[in-house]
């Protein structure tokens, strides 16, 4: 084998370096497609899973919210309606106390036209709930100062409609009434306390008081209300 020649050695050595250099840089090159491939598919396809996760903690947040509204608006509603009775409830007073005094006027009318004969009336009238029972209180008082002792009966009457038709119950004809009969005797002002049950089927709508005196120096009255039935 011949021996070769420098020169032409260091050109096999040169030759070779640069076959080395060019197949590290398809090697590089390759290993940067492969990452660059990689990143692209990672970006155009999501994790499903992740998307499910986000999806329903969404989902969560708006029934959270929704709930919140629901509370909100349930409370406004409770809100209205306790205004609203309370107005009721006010405009039932007002009514009455106008009633009483339309009806405190005429008694004292009928008191000058009647030559100076004494008038009862009824102040205070309260009707309450009890254990299957209703219970009443009121006041009688003389409207002519310096009359005297008044006396006579009070009638207590309970109206109201049964099956479609407009019913009247006394104190004789109430169930459980206690006392049965109202009797009057005073010369200022007499209390009077009791509790009666209503029929099963009546409705009520009205009370009424009758005053009917013994002997003509009292005027017969009679007075009415709205039912009204308070708590205790």
């Amino acid at each position: 084998m011949s021996r070769l020649s420098p020169k032409l050695w260091w050109h096999l050595l040169a030759l070779a370096g640069y076959a080395v250099l060019v197949a590290a840089a398809f090697w590089l090159g390759f290993e940067l497609g492969q990452r660059d491939a990689t990143t692209i598919t990672a970006g155009r396809s999501p994790d499903p899973y992740a998307l499910t996760a986000q999806t329903v903690l969404t989902l969560q947040e708006e029934i959270t919210a929704l709930r919140q509204e629901g509370v909100v608006l349930e409370r406004t509603r409770q809100i209205a309606l306790e205004t609203n009775r309370s107005l009721q409830d006010q405009l039932k007073q007002v009514q009455a106390e106008r009633l009483a005094l339309i009806k405190e006027a005429s008694y004292l009318k009928r008191l000058i036209q009647e030559g100076g004969r004494g008038a009862v009336r009824v102040a205070d009238l309260r009707l309450t709930r009890g254990e299957g029972v209703v219970r009443y209180a009121f006041t009688l008082t003389q409207l002519s100062p310096g009359f005297g002792e008044s006396r006579g009966e009070v009638k207590l009457l309970v109206t109201g409609t049964a099956q479609g038709q407009e019913r009247s119950f006394d104190l004789g004809q109430l169930p459980h009434a206690d006392p049965r009969r109202l009797t009057m005797r005073f010369e200022h002002f007499q209390r009077f306390q009791g509790e009666f049950s209503l029929p099963a089927d009546l409705v009520p709508t009205m009370i009424a008081l009758t005053l009917a005196p013994e002997g003509d120096q009292l005027a017969e009255t009679f007075e009415s209300f709205p039912w009204v039935l308070n708590d205790q």
